[in-house]
């Protein structure tokens, strides 16, 4: 009867030491995960890997290819268009109503009054209704994003710290998911 009791005692200290283990296992990573999702990151974070902004480069990727626009040639890769000036390829912005038939895949989707937009590397598009291309347009205002490429600089204005880019400015915020955004505030 002893030894019963000693093995009920056993299982029952034993349950007790697991329940308090998990529970504290559990309490740990969810403290984890509320202190990594409260953590800002870096606005570049997504195209770190990329070539960088308004670098300057001998030779554009061997998979480039031509657009015209306005009388202009950029060389255009994955998402990232190059200028020709002085003998090198600099990165630039996309200048608006240019059309390209691809994005990649890493482009984000954003709605802003009711309209699709895709972004990708500081370029907004929309898709053309008429054909299977992507038409490069000014920033909508309101939408949000989830990276700058690098190049932004901080500011402050009138109180507020904004971002930044190309002439946009861009407001950190912070969305239900607790996730940091860039959102389109405009010229200013």
């Amino acid at each position: 009867m002893k030894t019963n009791q000693n093995l009920n005692r056993t299982k029952l200290v034993f349950k007790i030491l697991l329940i308090t283990i998990l529970s504290v296992s559990f309490v740990s990573a969810q403290a984890q995960k509320r202190q990594y999702r409260k953590h800002k990151h870096v606005p570049h974070y997504r195209y770190s890997k990329l070539p960088r902004w308004g670098y300057s480069y001998k030779v554009v990727p061997k998979k480039a290819f031509v657009i015209s626009h306005s009388g202009i040639k950029y060389h255009y890769h994955s998402g990232i268009y190059y200028k020709k000036e002085r003998g090198n390829y600099i990165i630039v912005k996309a200048p608006v109503g240019v059309r390209v038939r691809t994005l990649p895949k890493a482009r984000i989707r954003c709605v802003v009054n009711g309209k699709r937009y895709f972004y990708y590397y500081g370029t907004f598009y929309v898709k053309s209704e008429k054909s299977n291309e992507f038409i490069s347009v000014d920033p909508p205002k309101g939408a949000k994003i989830d990276a700058l490429p690098d190049g932004y600089k901080k500011v402050t204005k009138d109180g507020d710290e904004y971002y930044k880019f190309e002439g946009i400015y861009y407001k950190s915020i912070v969305n239900e998911s607790d996730e940091e955004l860039f959102e389109v505030v405009g010229k200013m």
